[in-house]
């Protein structure tokens, strides 16, 4: 059983609001629990960073400069000694204050020892003091100021900070120097707590923001989906005139683009189709009419059972036969069932035996179809009964539009490996700008056209589309035509 769907709307809704909590959850946690953290990771690794810089410049003039820097900026107290224990230079934090002030020379030594005997550098973390084996001066007795850096009683205990120190021996070729460098990490609770009030205060700010962009944002997105839907509905009942309108969201604007031509190839083949049922209508009633007729004269008048009405009849039943067939082809070319039989076909008596089919034609109408090849025999690979098929058909089509002369050429040219097939008439032709539609599936030059006059009468909205089986055979074809001269429809073919 499936569940209960929900909306596009509180989808985008409910995704935005958890992103939110989540984005909060993060701040959260980064302001208030791991502040003190993050806090101690840059300041330990300001110190380390100073403590590179100044051993690479140890030998510098302006080793002075870049010490003092680190003390002025990042408010770490560096000292650098020589090989003999003087101070070379030294800088003390923002506060002018340097836990160096008071170190007896053996916490010094100390220091010295521990980083000598671990490969050159020492370094060290304390909570509250650093030095808790060293009693260092109360500087700021006679100011009453808290002790900084003893061991004072439990409320100056307090206030004293976090520790960071590292000392580090550099070599160089002329003497060793030693670096020591001290930052205080100041605890950050009276942070903590003035950042937990910002952040409650911009946590229901960016809520109530947040609702109303989320409300907005997924309703710009599903109104022109509702829409679409909406004309979706009218277009499944037949409404081909309606519009998919745009939108300024790329996607949902190619969707109603999509819809649009979709719609009017519908409605392309929605008025196929009604010409398709009128014309198979239309074509079917005559050879029904004539065999019901013949067969009620032969069943009530005696003596015309005769071999003439018999043929009518049998004439008229492979008419039937044939344009039921038409129709099945097309179902089956169009689903791609309908596989091409490859074999070796003989283009010129392909088109010699088209034409004696339109002997009745020629002797009734006065009609005069023309044939000339440059060869004898022009053999390709092709499929015999779907060639035939559009020889018939383009031949048909000049017949049906040929001009008062009355005439059709078809002429045959071999050169270089190809053979090229032209069904010229001298009708009307066809306007330069209409030329590019020839070959589309719905497209007709003109609205009320002559039928072909021989054939199944359905013309080329029925038989398989000649373009379809000369693409399938990898062949060439187009047309030319001249207003006002005639038409020229052709293909061309390799021989084998």
């Amino acid at each position: 059983m499936k569940g209960k769907k929900i909306s596009l709307k509180w989808r985008i809704f409910a995704s935005f609001s958890a992103f939110l909590v989540i984005l909060l959850a993060l701040l959260w946690l980064c302001q208030t629990v791991f502040l003190n953290s993050f806090y101690k990771a840059v300041k330990v690794g300001e110190t380390k960073s100073a403590v590179k810089i100044v051993s690479s410049n140890v030998e510098s003039e302006k080793l002075e400069y870049i010490v003092a820097s680190f003390g002025n900026e990042k408010d770490i107290s560096i000292t650098v000694l020589d090989s003999e224990g003087n101070t070379l230079c030294s800088a003390k934090g923002k506060n002018n204050r340097s836990m160096f002030d008071n170190i007896p020379e053996d916490a010094l030594t100390e220091f010295y020892s521990k980083a000598k005997t671990n490969g050159g550098e020492y370094s060290e973390y304390s909570s509250g003091k650093l030095f808790s084996d060293i009693k260092l001066p109360d500087k700021n007795a006679d100011t009453q100021k808290p002790d900084t850096f003893g061991d004072g009683d439990s409320d100056k205990a307090q206030n004293v900070p976090n520790s960071f120190l590292i000392c580090k021996i550099v070599y160089t070729q002329n003497s060793n120097y030693t670096i020591i460098a001290n930052a205080s990490i100041m605890p950050v609770d009276s942070v903590v707590s003035t950042l937990r009030v910002i952040l409650i205060a911009v946590t229901v700010l960016t809520v109530l923001g947040a609702f109303v962009v989320a409300i907005l944002m997924s309703s710009s997105l599903t109104k022109p989906i509702k829409n679409i839907s909406k004309k979706a509905e009218e277009l499944s009942k037949g409404d081909y005139e309606t519009e998919f309108d745009g939108s300024n969201i790329k996607e949902i604007d190619e969707l109603s683009s999509s819809l649009n031509h979709t719609k009017t190839e519908l409605g392309k083949i929605d008025t196929l189709q009604k010409e398709l049922i009128a014309n198979i209508s239309h074509d079917l009633r005559t050879p029904l009419t004539l065999i019901g007729g013949y067969a009620e004269v032969m069943r009530d008048i005696p003596g015309e059972v005769t071999d003439e009405n018999l043929q009518v009849i049998i004439d008229e039943t492979k008419r039937l036969n044939s344009l039921v067939t038409d129709v099945l082809d097309i179902s089956k070319f169009n689903s791609g069932s309908q596989q091409m039989n490859f074999e070796k076909v003989d283009l010129v008596e392909c088109v010699k035996s088209v034409i004696p089919r339109y002997n009745k034609l020629v002797e009734s109408e006065n009609y005069k179809i023309e044939f000339s090849s440059n060869v004898e025999h022009a053999f390709v690979s092709a499929d015999s009964t779907r060639i035939l098929q559009v020889i018939y058909n383009l031949i048909n089509n000049a017949v049906s539009y040929t001009g008062e002369d009355k005439t059709v050429k078809i002429e045959m040219t071999e050169a270089n490996g190809t053979v090229a097939t032209h069904i010229i008439d001298s009708g009307e032709g066809i306007p330069e700008d209409k030329l590019p539609y020839i070959w589309d599936r719905y497209y007709k030059v003109e609205k009320n056209h002559r039928r072909a006059q021989l054939g199944s009468g359905l013309g080329r909205k029925v038989v398989l589309r000649d373009d379809d089986i000369l693409l399938a055979h990898d062949a060439a074809f187009g047309v030319s035509s001249t207003v006002g001269k005639g038409s020229d429809f052709w293909f061309e073919m390799k021989e084998i």
